[in-house]
């Protein structure tokens, strides 16, 4: 299965949103979703990721800065389908962390 990853900091204003984003697609999809808070100690961002909000579909970066929603599901499902594996309401996904 495919892991999204959403890297953000608390100086970052637009990260509120990205919050938003995270609990949107785990309302949606049965999808692993990872908030990676850079702030934290011990938190290394890879090379790629720059400044935050940035969204990694397992090593990739999708996104720098929010995507729409549709697009990020857009994303998403396009990677899941790649991948084989199958979608799942969200009444049926594991809860997030």
């Amino acid at each position: 299965m495919t892991l999204l990853r959403v890297h953000v900091s608390a100086a970052c204003a637009s990260c509120a949103i990205a919050y938003q984003r995270v609990a949107q697609v785990r309302r949606r999809l049965h999808h692993l979703v990872e908030v990676i808070d850079l702030d934290q100690a011990g938190e290394e961002s890879p090379s790629a990721v720059f400044g935050t909000p940035t969204y990694c579909l397992d090593d990739q970066v999708i996104s720098l800065g929010n995507p729409s929603l549709p697009a990020l599901l857009a994303d998403l499902d396009r990677a899941t389908a790649r991948s084989g594996d199958i979608s799942q309401s969200a009444g049926d996904a594991p809860p997030g962390r």
